[in-house]
């Protein structure tokens, strides 16, 4: 195991999958045959799992790898040598949660807002493309709120008045742009 290239490690889902089935990260470990440290440092992000591991997760939680462990957008745009797109879209409290919706289904990053607009991004080639989730609070979650949010892959994205924004890259089978 060990940390990808640029120190980044990617970000994946086997506490909440783990979790969901109402394992211990003992029992996933015994499972897989590793430390109960490994699946710690899986979880927090620490460590990468090697390509054994990985699909051994994958085997065992029963979801391909690309359902398992997402990479962030800015990878994948490196990658394929893709330029970024950009779109500002009008929004008020009344139309901004269908708005956040629709654009992130489209694959729109969302990366700043102002008075009734939001700024996205996505990347011009279709498969370096991701499905975004938006999630908006009234009034800053607490230390704890917030920690909640990151634990299950909600980046804060930005303040405006007594609104609080996050996403995240959405798992989305099958799903086409």
């Amino acid at each position: 195991m060990g940390r990808s290239k640029g120190g980044s490690t990617i970000r994946n889902r086997i506490k909440e999958l783990r979790a969901a089935r109402g394992w211990s990260q003992t029992t996933l470990a015994e499972q897989l045959g590793i430390s109960r440290q490994t699946v710690n440092n899986l979880e927090t992000g620490r460590n990468d799992p090697s390509l054994l591991l990985a699909f051994r997760l994958s085997w065992l939680f029963e979801l391909p790898l690309e359902e398992l462990f997402m990479v962030t957008t800015e990878e994948r745009v490196a990658l394929t040598g893709a330029a970024w797109e950009y779109q500002d879209r009008l929004a008020t409290a009344f139309n901004e949660i269908s708005v956040l919706e629709q654009m992130g289904r489209e694959g729109w990053e969302l990366v700043s807002f102002g008075p009734l607009v939001l700024n996205f991004r996505r990347p011009e080639t279709v498969s370096a493309r991701a499905h975004w989730e938006y999630c908006r609070t009234v009034g800053l979650p607490s230390s704890g709120g917030r920690k909640e949010l990151e634990q299950a892959g909600w980046t804060y994205a930005g303040s405006w008045l007594s609104y609080h924004y996050f996403k995240r890259q959405s798992c989305v089978k099958g799903a086409a742009f």
